[in-house]
């Protein structure tokens, strides 16, 4: 297929662009089903970043268009939540789910394509995944650093309250679960505690892996220890009662499943396509020097 010109490129992402915003927010206007919405905002994203690589044969046009929509998106999240359109689209936590779309669609497509290495050959999925990581991890840190010190922006993470910092291991945990035996703490709250904290740092846990993958383990655990270390560091001199060192015990635990999810990633990724994940596509030996980010 004839590659298109530049111009051709960027009319086809913004077209697309455009298309797939309306669309998903025409949908959250008339729907209240977050299934619904958010099912036809995947639709249509997997459907443009199709188009997208059979037309342009080139990985980068669908992370433009996913930067597009991703930065439109936001943009009428934040004017829905501070402007004055809350009657006529009012936020909630699916308009948030919209974004999270439009960045996390064309990264699984991309990605599935890059694997199964289907129907157009399609170049530089390389670039593509740093790129679109780059963003995901900007914005993960943002939402780390927030939750970590904004007091009461997040009350269901901080479920109950503390005067002080706790350096007793699995002391707030061990009281939370007495609390529900005696029917004082609701099981789902219990779940939340838990769960919030080991799985936000799993994607910590994915990239350190990945970015550390030619060391050995010691190095990848160390590191693995320095941002939730240095987050409780930081409470503890700034945020006393958000201070608690069973926050990093489930950090690590959290960013071992990381780890363990990029090993996995890559032996299935290998089983498919024969070739380590991020390889060179002249390299099909598996070895560590044949992966590079």
């Amino acid at each position: 297929m004839q590659r298109r010109t530049n111009i051709q490129i960027s009319s086809l992402i913004i077209l697309f662009g455009i298309l797939t915003v309306l669309a998903q927010f025409a949908t959250y206007y008339f729907f209240e089903s977050y299934l619904i919405i958010w099912g036809i905002s995947s639709l249509v994203s997997v459907i443009c970043c199709h188009i997208l690589l059979e037309q342009t044969t080139s990985y980068e046009a669908c992370f433009n268009y996913s930067l597009f929509t991703l930065f439109v998106s936001l943009i009428i999240m934040v004017i829905s939540i501070f402007g004055k359109v809350q009657l006529f689209l009012p936020y909630t936590i699916v308009m948030l789910g919209i974004a999270v779309i439009n960045w996390l669609i064309p990264m699984l497509h991309c990605y599935l394509r890059y694997m199964f290495d289907y129907g157009t050959k399609v170049d530089d999925f390389i670039s593509f995944y740093r790129n679109i990581s780059i963003i995901f991890i900007l914005f993960y840190f943002v939402a780390i650093l927030v939750g970590s010190f904004v007091k009461d922006l997040f009350p269901w993470a901080y479920p109950v309250a503390t005067d002080t910092y706790n350096l007793l291991p699995f002391n707030i945990i061990a009281t939370k679960i007495e609390d529900y035996l005696y029917h004082y703490f609701p099981l789902n709250e219990l779940v939340t505690y838990l769960a919030i904290r080991i799985v936000a740092f799993i994607p910590y846990g994915f990239y350190i892996t990945l970015l550390l993958r030619r060391q050995t383990k010691l190095p990848r655990f160390f590191a693995l220890l320095q941002l939730p270390l240095l987050l409780e560091v930081l409470q503890y001199i700034f945020i006393p009662q958000y201070c608690d060192v069973d926050d990093l015990i489930y950090a690590v635990i959290g960013g071992i499943l990381g780890s363990a999810f990029f090993y996995l990633t890559n032996v299935i990724f290998r089983a498919i396509s024969g070739k380590e994940f991020l390889s060179r596509e002249n390299d099909y030996h598996f070895s560590n020097s044949s992966l590079y980010f």
